[in-house]
């Protein structure tokens, strides 16, 4: 499992800068792609990944992007991060 730090992010909410540490954290404690499932599943459940953040899985990585806040719809174009597995 690799983290990958791709782009900047956009504190454009108090909410994001603690949220997304978090986040990294737990994705780096990650060991197979199931507990990464897993992790990312309970995570989003328990913050608001999904307000702030657009995700998903490929076959061999997760990534992440950063959603505009004044417009949840539109997703910044760069990924955020990466974990390949």
């Amino acid at each position: 499992m690799e983290v990958r730090i791709e782009s900047m992010i956009c504190l454009w909410d108090d909410k994001i800068p603690p949220m997304f540490l978090e986040f990294v954290n737990l994705l780096t404690l990650a060991t197979s792609e199931k507990e990464l499932r897993k992790c990312v599943k309970e995570f989003a459940g328990k913050y608001e990944l999904d307000k702030f953040f657009l995700y998903g899985f490929g076959a061999h990585h997760f990534y992440l992007h950063q959603r505009y806040t004044s417009n949840p719809e539109m997703v910044v174009k760069n990924r955020v991060l990466s974990v390949h597995f």
